[in-house]
C-alpha cells in the first residue's frame, strides 16, 4: 500500500472513530446534567457532517482502493446513523461540493445523499484530466425515514435506493470509484 492510499485509509478510519466515540461519549455523558436528553434529527434538515481528502491526479493503476464505496446504516435509538464512503473521480478543475447539505429530504420518509461537483476554487491539481477526491459523510436520519437515495451527476440511475425493513445494520455496496468524469 502506497504512502497516499495509507494516509487516506489513516483519515477515514480517524473520521469513523471519531464519530463512534463522539456518540459514545455523548450518551455516557450527555451535556446539559439531570440525565440523558436524546432529541430525535429534524426530519426537515438531518445532521450531517462530511469529511473530504484531496483533490488529486487520478492514477487508475495506483488509487484503487478496495475499502471504499460503501453507505452504512443502522439503528440506534432516536435516529438511523448514516455513513458512506466514496472515492469520486471527477474532471480535474473541479471539486466536489458539499456547500450545501449532500444528505436531503426527497418526500416523506425518503432521504437523498447527491455527489456533485463544481469548479474548483483553486483550479485544482495540474497536469492530469481526471482527479480524484475521497468523501466522508455521516448523517443521522429520523426513525420514519423509510427509504435512502444516492445519486451521483452523470449517472441516470441511482447508485443505491435501499428501502429500510428493518433495525439491524445495512451495508449497500457504491461503485468504486464513481466516476463523474462523463
Amino acid at each position: 500500500m502506497d504512502q497516499t492510499t495509507a494516509r487516506v485509509l489513516s483519515i477515514g478510519m480517524a473520521f469513523l472513530a471519531g464519530v463512534l466515540v463522539g456518540g459514545v461519549l455523548l450518551t455516557a455523558f450527555p451535556l446539559g446534567g439531570g440525565g440523558p436528553s436524546i432529541v430525535p434529527p429534524d426530519p426537515e434538515n438531518p445532521p450531517v457532517s462530511t469529511s473530504m481528502g484531496g483533490p488529486s491526479c487520478w492514477d487508475p493503476e495506483a488509487d484503487l482502493n478496495p475499502n471504499a464505496g460503501w453507505v452504512h446504516e443502522v439503528a440506534a435509538g432516536v435516529s438511523y446513523p448514516v455513513t458512506l464512503n466514496a472515492t469520486v473521480v471527477h474532471p480535474a478543475g473541479t471539486e466536489v461540493d458539499v456547500s450545501e447539505s449532500p444528505v436531503t429530504r426527497r418526500s416523506p420518509g425518503v432521504y437523498e445523499i447527491t455527489i456533485r461537483t463544481t469548479d474548483a476554487t483553486d483550479g485544482g491539481p495540474t497536469g492530469c484530466e481526471r482527479v480524484r477526491t475521497t468523501l466522508e459523510i455521516a448523517a443521522s436520519l429520523p426513525t420514519e425515514y423509510e427509504r435512502l437515495v444516492v445519486t451521483a451527476e452523470g449517472y441516470d440511475d441511482p447508485l443505491v435506493d435501499a428501502e429500510r425493513d428493518d433495525t439491524t445494520a445495512d451495508l449497500y455496496p457504491l461503485p468504486n470509484p464513481i466516476n463523474v468524469t462523463g
